[in-house]
């Protein structure tokens, strides 16, 4: 097998060339899938991620029934950086050491990504070098003209740059190089997918035509036997709503990627302590609702629109919002006066509002330069806690996964509304809590953890390695801790923050005894 000299490059078989900056490492044979020659539509599901480890397997199906095909791979072993070399995962415009594999271009209705599978048992997406320095310069303030279709490449090869970053054994440079040998040996799979013609046609990127097909918001009575179930097409009705409007109602409101059904599986879960969906139902007396909603495409203004507008016209309903992550940005803009009359409907009484990992004051995940990381951390949580996260959740990811790799950044309001550096984060949070939370009476609560792997998989404590250099401060792998509850002026007293040494990561809130608790406390039912 050659060996890959640091700062050097290498020809390899198919076109491949790989090239190093700051590592060496020994490269094995290129392996190019049997199908590789033929237009994707045209290539059967292929299983070629079912013997990539744990990881893998479980990402096998939902990648092939987004329309992945493998079209080679390139085996990678004993990489090996400098002592003391940066550990950021996403520096593309960094000092990072890193390997470049440059590839022959796909079709022009095709495009193509790169997936890392580490031997440690982590995965990482790779967009190509020119849609990665184009989501930095976005990011950064540089104007760059919107474009809903991927631009046309004629054949040319894409360059895909993929950082190497070794993990020290704790997680925090205790000296033992590979934590379970992370970043000392990977196969990168390049994996191809048509475009989507019909969203092109439609004016649209191609998350919001998916979304549109797949994702429609709906909104739905709920009962422990129907909360995994696809939200029917009609759901509640406006006069149902209204017979019932004599008592509170308590409404979950799902986060980015999510559905109800994968956002809040973990309270159908018997058993683990608090009360579960079961109780919560008996507790509002059979007026739970659950909101789905799109996520990426459009922002939480939209959301809360389409949620006021089906509600009675002829008299208020008090809610009490318990929501996830994003959904509690949607629950801010459900709880204001001015958007209710908008809508034509009565000001709802919004009594508690909850925020359970909710990004009041963004996340930089939600910057378009740290899209791909935001990618990687679902996925990987998709992989590592399977119970946790829905394979519902993990194909809006892979939508965003081809989205991005073929460099449209457009038509992504819904991501760009968690952004630090949008103004519009700024904006809401210029004023301190109040407003349409039913006056007085309401209460806004929130929910938050610092997430700190335990003594059990090792694997998450090379996640938590990765990520935590992006925050600079604590966080659940997705959220900033502190932003949870503190967000310019918006601010809520008294938050419960997830207690050492079982803290939880943001997609397992639901099923801690400790969080199902505090909701117990916090709601208080049809009274």
């Amino acid at each position: 097998m050659p060996e890959l000299e640091r700062d050097n490059e290498l020809e390899l078989a198919y076109g491949v060339r790989i090239r190093s900056s700051g590592v060496s490492a020994t490269v094995g044979d290129v392996q190019r899938a049997p199908t590789a020659g033929g237009p994707v539509r045209s290539v059967a599901p292929d299983d070629f991620l079912a013997d990539a480890g744990e990881a893998g397997a479980r990402l096998a199906s939902v990648v092939a029934d987004a329309g992945l095909r493998p079209v080679l791979s390139v085996p990678l072993d004993d990489l090996t950086v400098p002592p003391g070399a940066s550990r950021t995962v996403r520096a593309i415009t960094g000092d990072a050491p890193f390997v470049e594999i440059s590839v022959p271009g796909p079709d022009p209705d095709e495009g193509q990504v790169v997936l890392e599978v580490d031997d440690a048992g982590l995965v990482r997406w790779h967009v190509d070098v020119e849609a990665a320095l184009t989501a930095a310069a976005i990011a950064d303030g540089t104007p760059v003209p919107p474009r809903h279709v991927a631009p046309v490449r004629g054949g040319t090869d894409q360059t895909f740059r993929i950082p190497v970053v070794q993990v020290d054994a704790d997680g925090l440079g205790g000296g033992q190089r590979g934590l379970l040998g992370f970043g000392v040996r990977k196969i990168l799979h390049l994996i191809r997918f048509p475009i989507e013609a019909a969203a092109a046609a439609a004016g649209k990127a191609v998350v919001g035509w998916w979304e549109d097909r797949h994702r429609p918001h709906a909104l739905q009575l709920l009962t422990p036997g129907t909360l995994g179930d696809v939200p029917p097409p009609n759901g509640v009705s406006t006069a149902r709503i209204a017979e019932l409007a004599d008592k509170p109602f308590l409404v979950l409101v799902h986060g980015t990627f999510s559905t109800i059904r994968g956002g809040f599986g973990g309270l159908n879960r018997a058993g683990t302590g608090g009360p579960d969906l079961t109780a919560l139902v008996a507790k509002y007396e059979g007026r739970v609702l659950g909101f789905d909603h799109q996520t990426l495409h459009v922002d939480p203004a939209t959301n809360a629109d389409w949620f006021l507008k089906r509600l009675p016209t002829d008299r208020p309903v008090t809610l009490d919002l318990l929501t996830h992550s994003r959904g509690g940005l949607v629950g801010r803009r459900i709880a204001e006066p001015d958007r209710a009359a908008a809508a034509g409907v009565p000001t709802p009484n919004v009594r508690r509002l909850i925020h359970v990992g909710t990004p009041n004051g963004g996340t930089v995940l939600a910057s378009p330069k740290r899209w791909t990381t935001l990618i990687d951390v679902f996925t990987n949580l998709f992989a590592l806690l399977p119970e946790e996260t829905a394979s519902t959740t993990a194909q809006a990811v892979i939508e965003l996964v081809k989205q991005v790799a073929t460099g449209v950044f457009n038509g992504l309001a819904g991501l760009t509304a968690m952004d630090p550096g949008n103004p519009a984060v700024a904006s809401a949070n210029a004023l301190p809590l109040g407003g349409g939370l039913g006056g007085a009476a309401g209460v806004a609560r929130a929910i938050a953890s610092d997430y700190s792997p335990g003594a059990g998989d090792l694997r998450f404590k090379a996640l938590n390695a990765l990520v935590d250099p992006f925050f600079g401060a604590g966080n659940d792998l997705v959220v900033p801790t502190q932003g949870v509850f503190e967000a310019g002026d918006y601010r809520v007293t008294a938050p419960f923050v997830v207690p050492l040494p079982n803290t939880v990561v943001h997609t397992a809130f639901f099923s801690d005894a400790r969080v199902r608790a505090k909701l117990g406390e916090w709601l208080p039912g049809a009274n």
